[in-house]
């Protein structure tokens, strides 16, 4: 069974253009179990991305793909009330601590708030997608690793992206 754990709406703009409600249709149209909005650096749709999904029978996965302190993306899913919360502590802080339009998460408020997150290496402007494409692969290696302490074994996983 598939479902999408990276998926942006009109929310991300220039990258993704689909209302919420239209992405909810589509998965179930699909036949997926559950959907996963994880809009740029934000939660904007996350309410309605929510409500929708219920109406339609869709399980939600509240997520967002945050863009680090060193300009990698990292995809980010709450999988508790934790971790929604960590989610919205870390956006908040980044959002704050940045110039405005510039958001971007510092190593240690990744580090604080990683509780009840899953994390996604991202796209190919993830660190370890990043790493891997440069031919760097020890580093790619202990940037995963890195993940793996900080979000735990059972909680990091390697993002495949097939680029059409």
């Amino acid at each position: 069974m598939y479902v999408e754990l990276h998926c942006h709406s009109n929310f991300s703009f220039l990258d993704g253009a689909s209302h919420v409600e239209e992405l909810v249709l589509q998965a179930r149209a699909l036949g997926y179990p559950a959907l996963a909005l994880t809009d740029h650096n934000g939660l904007y749709g996350a309410m309605e991305f929510a409500q929708a999904a219920r109406a339609w029978g869709i399980q939600p996965i509240t997520g967002a793909e945050v863009t680090l302190a060193s300009g990698h993306h990292l995809t980010l899913l709450a999988a508790s009330r934790e971790g929604y919360a960590n989610l919205c502590r870390m956006l908040t802080r980044a959002h704050l601590d940045n110039e405005r339009l510039n958001p971007s998460v510092a190593p240690d408020v990744l580090a604080r708030h990683s509780a009840g997150l899953i994390a996604l290496s991202g796209c190919r402007q993830g660190e370890v997608p990043a790493l891997i494409t440069q031919g760097k692969y020890r580093q790619a290696v202990e940037a995963a690793s890195r993940y793996l302490e900080l979000f735990g074994t059972e909680n990091f996983y390697i993002e495949l992206q097939r680029n059409l």
